[in-house]
């Protein structure tokens, strides 16, 4: 297949994840309202709507990633040959904490520049239910999305772009605008462009699937359990804690990447 055909075939993950979502929670929802009631049979089962979709997602995106794209060894988009350190875990970690904190820092900036769009943001979060720890969140956030995620755009969508000839900075780029789009609002998708690339780097240090599927489980798990604690240290003194975050998010990120390229020095196999 020329190179155009591969960059186009490299858009079908991105479709067909909308599209399985899409159906298969349009067809969930019904049921569960015909099951629990109109009115509230749907909104007082999101959680669980999601996970039976993302499970759905999973099984199919799974299957074409083993049977029709998984490439025989360590993934070619960059170092090879060795696997998942307990260092490269200590730096995951790290590059966890420091995202996700650069992250609040990154929304705080906005809701100054557009309120009305964090506003809008933080609804939208609250009625999904992903701010509430539950058992369901927890599968959904910490297990099903960085599974079910790291296949669509760092596995399948990777691969497509590498077959197509794409260079790095372009392969992760793409992927990882992909990744935004995939959620669906401006503000998510946004610092979802850059965890895209964050975990498409981490593939190419690695190249194991693994690496970024480890390391997109920390930040999730982070936001996911550190919630509750995290909102009640926001509602006592919002500047102190945006200020807080910059400090741990500039000493834990930093050291993070640093810990990561320790632990895969070698050398480069680049297409």
């Amino acid at each position: 297949m020329k190179k155009v055909g591969w960059y186009l075939m490299s858009v079908l993950p991105l479709l067909a994840l909308l599209v399985l979502q899409v159906v298969s929670g349009f067809f969930l929802i019904l049921w569960y309202m015909f099951r629990y009631g109109v009115e509230n049979g749907a909104q007082d089962h999101l959680m669980e709507i999601m996970v039976i979709t993302q499970a759905l997602t999973l099984l199919v995106m799974g299957l074409w990633y083993l049977l029709l794209v998984k490439p025989k060894g360590p993934v070619n988009v960059g170092f090879r040959g060795k696997g998942i350190s307990r260092r490269a875990v200590a730096g995951f970690f790290c590059l966890a904490i420091g995202f996700q904190c650069l992250v609040h820092v990154f929304l705080t900036i906005w809701s100054f520049v557009s309120p009305e769009q964090i506003i809008a943001y933080n609804k939208l979060m609250e009625e999904s239910g992903v701010g509430e720890l539950t058992v369901f969140s927890a599968i959904a956030m910490v297990i099903m999305a960085p599974l079910g995620e790291e296949l669509v755009f760092r596995g399948i969508t990777v691969e497509y772009l590498r077959r197509g000839g794409a260079r790095f900075w372009v392969l992760n780029g793409v992927q990882a605008l992909f990744f935004g789009i995939a959620h669906l609002n401006l503000v998510q998708g946004a610092y979802a462009f850059f965890g895209g690339l964050l975990n498409g780097y981490v593939l190419k240090r690695y190249g194991t699937l693994w690496a970024p599927i480890l390391l997109h489980l920390f930040i999730n798990a982070y936001a996911t359990f550190g919630n509750p604690v995290l909102v009640k240290l926001q509602e006592g003194n919002s500047m102190a804690f945006t200020l807080g975050s910059l400090v741990v998010g500039a000493v834990t990120f930093p050291l993070g990447m640093r810990l990561v390229l320790m632990d895969a020095k070698r050398e480069e196999r680049w297409i």
